[in-house]
């Protein structure tokens, strides 16, 4: 049992094994939620470069806007000065004209000039008196009146007498001098703001994922994003590069963002840095879910894995329990069935649990026909032991004497019961113990009736031969007298004694040669022998006899039941058997004979329905000289014992007064070879 005790596994190594996988989950788990941060970060940091790249692009198509617009403007006004130009040669500008062709060209302002920079005509005549001139114009038109180039873009400018800006350009006058035309610049101003970099900052500002957006120099910010106030300055931060893109966790607004800075250049050339902030809420709430997730899984892992492990643990532990408990039956059933003792394990209603292979050689049934049956079921005259069951007594080594109810066979047993107690202290089992001494009995009967028909028969013998001798002298007298002598008168009385002195003389002589037979059996014959046959011969020997009397007799014997026996005395044993049933039963009774092949032996019942035999008297119905009958010498038993001895059988006797007696021989099958070989004398005797 220590064997296998080793091979237990004890919960503390399943506590060992768990803590184990608990460290192992925990640093995976924590290695795992590094490697999704640095994955998610990773990923926000791509997000933010595709961003930056998008508003870089946008910022350049902004500026192109801007330029295509402005553009397209000064040529515009080119178109309509030169327009103006020509006009000129073939009709002279004045006033009127010049308003015309201003309202129909959508222009604010028409302006000739004369070769000293004085104006000379234009569309709108100015209250000069009421406005202060803010410059002259022909600061921005000299080169042209200095012959050094034939048109300038003057660009936009402050209006000379009124607030706003202008946009203006001038072309040289074919007679000298100068035409500077103008729009109202507002409307470019505002078309540039629509289409603006602040603008655009504000509207992609606006989404969940930016905090910010900064385009600055080496001066400070040129554009931002509302709500951005002050940046740290180029120099400032060793962190900006010029020439690579780069990312880090700042703070902004006492929270944290995830800074992806870029140089920006406007048509190759430098001119700073563009600077996203993306919010990190997401990022960190989503691992914080992951976070949490993580640990969920972890722990739920932990707990299967434990669980598993522990379920491995506890199947293991339990094959090894179960199969150091088979053995354990094992042996226990191995001893329990090699016991030549009958052990019954019943429960507390008596009903049988468990029976040994004795046990159920005694009753002749199998482990079905008998587990679930109360025990009383099987066994009469058991009251003792049933009692023993129902108060908890103990009983030890009682002899009685015991009946199984389907063999109708009594058995003397030596009776012992126990019990087994369960977890709770209480009986759980009851334990039968029946030793079977019925051989034991029947041997010590049949010890002491052979010694006593030994004795008998020797005494039998030596009285046999003190009287045979003087016997024949009367006999060998008798028949003298018979011969020799006749009576003068009463012949005829005087030979009919003679005749009946003779004839008792033989009988004597009869009873003599019985009682030398049986003292001096004669040597066995076996041969094999069908049961059936033999039985059938018997009967038909006593059948005239038996019809006389009007007695049926019934005959159910086993086909295949074969014998090794010596056929003329089982033949005489077979009619005496008969011949006291004819005897018992009387007029109009009853008689059976039957044969049954039970494991190794053949058992033959002779059973009548006559008046019986007293208990006082079936003790010795099998001793020599014995007899109930008025005639009887008490032979026929006492040899049918002894041919069922000598052939190494058993005879039983039942029997009730009025309800009729049954003979029981129990005849072991021997082979007829090994049965032979033992019946010659061997070479050394």
């Amino acid at each position: 049992m220590s064997r296998y005790n080793n091979r237990f596994i004890h919960p503390r190594y399943t506590l060992f094994i768990g803590l184990i996988l608990f460290i192992l989950m925990a640093v995976s788990a924590y290695f795992e939620f590094r490697q999704r941060r640095l994955e998610l970060m990773q990923m926000h940091k791509y997000e933010g470069l595709a961003l930056l790249e998008t508003i870089k692009q946008s910022i350049a198509n902004s500026i192109a806007s801007q330029s295509e617009s402005k553009e397209q403007i000064a040529e515009r006004l080119f178109n309509n000065a030169r327009l103006l130009r020509e006009i000129e040669i073939h009709q002279p500008l004045t006033h009127s004209r010049l308003k015309d062709i201003a309202a129909r060209n959508n222009l604010y302002r028409i302006n000739v000039f004369n070769s000293k920079g004085d104006k000379v005509a234009s569309n709108v005549k100015h209250d000069t008196h009421n406005a202060r001139e803010r410059h002259r114009p022909s600061a921005f038109f000299q080169p042209i009146l200095d012959g050094k180039v034939q048109e300038i873009d003057i660009g936009l400018k402050q209006a000379r007498h009124y607030k706003g800006k202008r946009y203006a350009v001038a072309v040289k006058r074919h007679h000298g001098g100068v035409i500077v035309v103008n729009i109202n610049a507002a409307e470019m101003l505002s078309f540039n703001k629509r289409i603006g970099i602040a603008k655009l900052f504000a509207d992609i500002g606006g989404r969940g994922e930016l905090k910010y957006i900064v385009l600055q120099d080496e001066d400070g910010i040129i554009a931002a994003t509302p709500g951005v106030g002050e940046m740290a300055s180029m120099e400032a931060d060793d962190f900006f590069s010029a020439d690579s893109v780069q990312s880090r966790i700042a703070r902004f607004n006492d929270q944290e963002a995830l800074e992806v800075i870029s140089p920006f250049g406007i048509q190759g050339s430098p001119t700073g840095i563009l600077r996203i902030g993306l919010h990190l809420d997401e990022i960190r709430a989503l691992e914080k879910r992951m976070l949490q997730r993580a640990v969920i899984i972890s722990i739920g892992i932990i707990l299967i894995g434990f669980i598993s492990i522990s379920a491995v643990v506890i199947s293991q532990n339990y094959a090894f329990l179960k199969q150091e408990h088979a053995l354990i039956q094992t042996y226990t059933g191995n001893i329990l069935h090699a016991m030549s003792d009958a052990v019954f394990g019943v429960d507390a209603q008596q009903s049988i649990k468990f029976a040994n292979r004795a046990a159920l050689h005694m009753l002749h049934l199998d482990q079905n026909q008998v587990t679930g049956h109360r025990y009383a079921d099987f066994f009469g005259d058991c009251q003792s032991i049933v009692t023993a069951l129902e108060q908890k007594q103990k009983i030890e080594n009682a002899e009685q004497k015991m009946q199984i109810k389907a063999l109708n066979r009594l058995i003397f047993v030596s009776a012992s019961v126990s019990f087994v107690m369960g977890e709770t202290g209480e009986i759980d089992t009851g334990v039968i113990l029946l030793r079977d001494q019925t051989k034991q009995k029947q041997l010590e009967e049949q010890i002491h009736r052979q010694e006593k028909l030994t004795a008998m028969g020797e005494f039998a013998s030596g009285v046999a031969h003190e009287i045979r001798n003087p016997l024949n002298a009367i006999s060998m007298i008798v028949q003298r007298f018979q011969k020799e002598f006749e009576p003068k008168t009463d012949a005829d009385e005087y030979f009919d004694l003679t005749r009946t002195v003779r004839s008792e003389i033989d009988r004597i002589g009869n009873i003599i040669r019985q009682f030398l037979e049986f003292a001096r059996p004669a040597k066995l014959n076996k041969r094999p022998i069908a049961v059936d046959e033999m039985i059938m011969q018997s009967i038909n020997v006593v059948r005239a006899q038996a019809e006389a009397q009007h007695i049926r007799i019934a005959a159910g014997v086993d086909a295949q039941a074969v014998i090794n026996v010596d056929k003329n005395q089982f033949h005489q044993a077979l009619l005496n058997l008969l011949q006291n049933a004819i005897e018992a039963v009387g007029m109009g009774g009853t008689i059976s004979i039957s044969a049954m092949h039970i494991d190794q032996h053949i058992r033959i019942r002779v059973q009548d329905d006559g008046a019986g035999i007293p208990q006082e008297q079936q003790k010795r119905i099998f001793d020599l000289n014995f007899t109930s009958k008025p005639t009887g010498m008490g032979l026929g038993l006492a040899l049918v014992h002894r041919m069922v001895t000598e052939h190494g059988g058993d005879i039983a006797v039942q029997s009730k007064p009025g309800e009729g007696t049954t003979f029981t021989l129990i005849l072991p099958i021997e082979d007829p070879q090994s049965s032979r070989r033992r019946d010659e004398p061997s070479d050394h005797r």
